[in-house]
């Protein structure tokens, strides 16, 4: 599970990376996060998973005419040997590119809000 599984195109954010039971690496080894075709970022560890920085703004992918979002794959990777082992999507938004901003932006916040089970 990534929380949150939406941000906003334009801003940075962290999100969390639930995982029961990270492998463990060799000494030196780090996991990564890499968030679609964008630089492989360090991921910190914790007791129930990683947490990731988004990746910057300039490498996501352009959202496609007449959306309000675009899908990327979060993939976690091992370092040393460069192969992912978990992977889940993650959901860039931008509600300017929509008529009724406040109804994207509700939407976009409604869904967060039900994930989270708030």
């Amino acid at each position: 599970m990534v929380v949150p599984d939406r941000v906003p195109i334009g801003q940075m954010s962290v999100v969390r990376i639930v995982i029961k039971t990270l492998p463990e690496l060799p000494h030196n080894a780090q996991h990564r996060c890499v968030f679609g075709n964008a630089t492989p970022i360090h991921a910190n560890v914790m007791k129930e998973g990683l947490l990731c920085t988004t990746s910057p703004v300039n490498e996501r992918p352009t959202i496609g005419d007449g959306l309000d979002h675009v899908l990327v794959p979060l993939s976690v990777r091992n370092s040393e040997t460069n192969k992912d082992f978990v992977s889940r999507s993650l959901a860039f938004y931008d509600c300017t590119r929509k008529d009724s901003y406040r109804m994207c932006l509700l939407h976009w916040l409604q869904r967060t809000v039900d994930r989270c089970g708030r």
